[in-house]
């Protein structure tokens, strides 16, 4: 492995939740079986034939690889020992040359029997560092390679639904050329990579704290948040971080648009011994090791089988009705769901901790209907859902998390939707003030003023504007506790007007999508779900930022549409008030990396994101769920011009903005 990495997350839970919709791997007794056959001694054996830590047979003849250096003889052997392996475990593995014959990539492929032409690489290199006659790389990266060998075997005792590519690349430690000669010909031919996940150096763990990390892209969510949750399912003891690091054969996937990420040891407790002839088996944490081989296993099993199944949901809406609810999803999957046996389950639950479960009311093709019953006022009622396929290989939960099988859903989650049986009223305001004049290059204020008490739950903004040219407007919303939230940011298209524009978070299409004249309903471009179960009461202002020099235009109408709780005829709700902590970055100010830590006091879906003085987005540092307590991110800072930033910590319930100064 290479190392130049830039630090930009934090620890985190293995659960990542959608409110709404969760295409998910869902967890499989069978992988979980599977799994449980990776042998510790045999992996073990691995790592220490191809470290040299003892001898291995290789093409018959008993030989010690001592260094695994590119420009070595060990290197040669360590390609026909992987060739020879994966020819025990029934493949036909090829050879891959590349730098004139110099380099060879090791790759054996199990065909997918649904869908041949779409591939997951499952990937680690084989050469190492130091130069010289002793160069062991037990950690960097045999592990890596013992990894993808254990998956190859077990792997070949079943029939996978996508083709799985393991491939065993040359020549990554002088800039992953083995690697970015296998993508480059995989793009020339049109290959369909769904996903690649690159496996380097896995078996350092100082601590045992069972701590990994994951460096992905913006174009890799969907494979982080599988690994993430297989991993969660089959090897809960290990939690993980993020990291933005391109300094491993991951690398070359991105380079051609494909997602890949890579699964890696903690690089917060860094191995001592890298590229050292330290790297050696006494080094390896074989615990850790047998841990994160049998992730990695779990992985390529479920992403190849295709377990995977989309629930889509929309949460119920706390209201005041004390009859019985109607809750309904939408599945989405390959696989063929049980609606006979154990058919869908909703669980409920009004104290969240002991649950009851009812069958569905109605069935209609995909969509799944409830009733659950009806509560009085002032009852908070926590549900999930759970189902599991006709061959009960499998169950899905949402939010995910949960297990148990035939009946599906007895293990649940770790989170669950919630509604209120509370007093819930509707108030819909407009502006006294209008029709207003939006002058050239200046802003236009307006204000609406709200004296009813209550915590709000839903928000939609209503903004008719006649311009000529929407690109010039940026229109933000500011509420009464002096928080911006930005609905459209100079977006159109050079069309012209906010025609009865509705601003929802519910919304189908963004405003960023959408093309001027704007008519009808969009989501902002920050949701308006940030004042969630803040007081409405207040002062509330529209801001027009206009931004050209020759064209003006009238502000002549915005309402503001609010579902809140009434503070005064309600149950005693109050929002959300347990400590929750964003404190100073340091240094600040900062000039090549800063430190931003946070607290809190309940697990949460929160995001942590940097601004420039003008509102834009800059850098998403956390987004996600996130495990109560103390988290510190360290990012850099070095590609940011001089001057003032912010960064904004939110959820549904709470944001908290500081300011961060930049100098050079």
């Amino acid at each position: 492995m290479r190392l130049f990495i830039r630090i930009c997350s934090l620890v985190s839970l293995f659960l990542f939740l959608e409110l709404s919709s969760k295409a998910q791997l869902a967890f499989s007794p069978l992988v979980e079986s599977v799994t449980a056959t990776v042998n510790n001694e045999q992996i073990l054996l691995h790592l220490r034939e191809l470290s040299g830590d003892t001898t291995a047979i290789v093409n018959g003849q008993l030989t010690t690889i001592s260094s695994r250096h590119y420009l070595s003889p060990g290197n040669a052997l360590a390609a026909q020992y992987i060739f020879q392996k994966f020819t025990e475990y029934g493949y036909q593995p090829e050879y891959q040359y590349f730098n004139g014959n110099r380099g060879v990539n090791v790759i054996a492929t199990k065909p997918g029997n649904r869908f041949p032409d779409k591939e997951y690489v499952v990937c680690a290199h084989y050469d190492n560092l130091p130069t010289g006659q002793n160069a062991p790389g037990a950690d960097d990266n045999a592990s890596g390679i013992t990894a993808i060998l254990e998956a190859a075997r077990v792997l070949n005792t079943l029939n996978p639904e996508y083709t799985v590519r393991f491939a065993a690349w040359d020549e990554e430690e002088i800039g992953y050329a083995g690697s970015s000669y296998y993508v480059q010909q995989a793009f020339t031919n049109g290959n369909d990579i769904i996903g690649a996940l690159n496996i380097d150096m896995i078996a350092w763990d100082s601590n045992d704290d069972m701590l990994f990390s994951i460096a992905k892209n913006a174009n890799s969510e969907v494979v982080a948040n599988d690994f993430i949750t297989t991993t969660g399912y089959y090897q809960p003891e290990l939690k993980h971080n993020f990291i933005s690091s391109s300094s491993s054969d991951h690398a070359s996937f991105w380079q051609h648009g494909y997602p890949a990420i890579m699964a890696v040891e903690n690089f917060f407790d860094f191995n001592a011994h890298y590229h050292t002839t330290g790297d050696d088996i006494s080094a390896i944490n074989t615990g850790y090791f047998s841990k994160m081989v049998k992730a990695v296993v779990a992985n390529v099993i479920s992403v190849a089988l295709n377990q995977r199944i989309e629930i889509i949901h929309n949460p119920i809406i706390s209201g005041n009705s004390t009859q019985p609810r109607e809750a309904s999803f939408i599945i989405n999957s390959q696989q063929p769901i049980d609606n006979s046996v154990y058919n869908p389950r909703l669980f409920y639950s009004t104290d969240g901790i002991s649950f009851n479960f009812i069958t569905p009311s109605e069935t209609i093709e995909n969509n799944i209907k409830f009733m659950i019953p009806g509560f009085p006022v002032g009852t908070v009622v926590n549900y999930y859902f759970a189902l599991q396929d006709e061959y009960a290989t499998m169950v899905a939960t949402l939010p995910e998390g949960g297990k148990g099988i035939s009946p599906p859903g007895t293990t649940p989650p770790l989170t669950y939707f919630a509604y209120q049986v509370d007093n819930i009223e509707l108030n819909d305001n407009c502006s006294a003030n209008t029709p207003l004049p939006i002058v050239d290059n200046s802003n236009t204020y307006d204000q609406i003023n709200i004296s009813q008490k209550g915590f709000l739950l839903d928000l939609d903004v209503m903004v008719d504007i006649t311009h000529p040219r929407t690109t010039e407007l940026r229109l933000i919303l500011i509420s009464p506790d002096n928080i911006p939230v930005t609905l459209s940011d100079r977006n159109g298209n050079e069309g012209d007007n906010y025609t009865q524009t509705i601003f929802d978070d519910q919304a189908v299409n963004s405003i960023k999508q959408g093309v001027a004249p704007f008519t009808g309903r969009f989501m902002p471009e920050f949701p308006l779900s940030t004042y969630k179960d803040k007081s409405i009461t207040g002062q509330w202002q529209l801001r027009i930022a206009e931004s050209g020099n020759t064209n003006s235009g009238i502000l002549n109408q915005w309402c503001l549409h609010f579902l809140f709780k009434d503070q005064i005829i309600g149950t005693g709700y109050e929002p959300y008030k347990e400590t929750i902590r964003l404190l100073q970055n340091f240094p600040n100010p900062a000039n090549d990396q800063t430190s931003i830590k946070f607290s809190l006091p309940k697990s949460m879906n929160v995001t942590l994101t940097l601004y420039d003085n003008l509102g834009n987005e800059i850098q998403s540092l956390v987004s996600g769920y996130q495990q109560a307590g103390d988290h510190l991110i360290v990012t850099s800072v070095v590609n940011l011009l001089p001057g003032i930033y912010f960064y904004t910590l939110r959820s549904d319930t709470f944001v908290i903005t500081k300011k961060m100064i930049i100098i050079k």
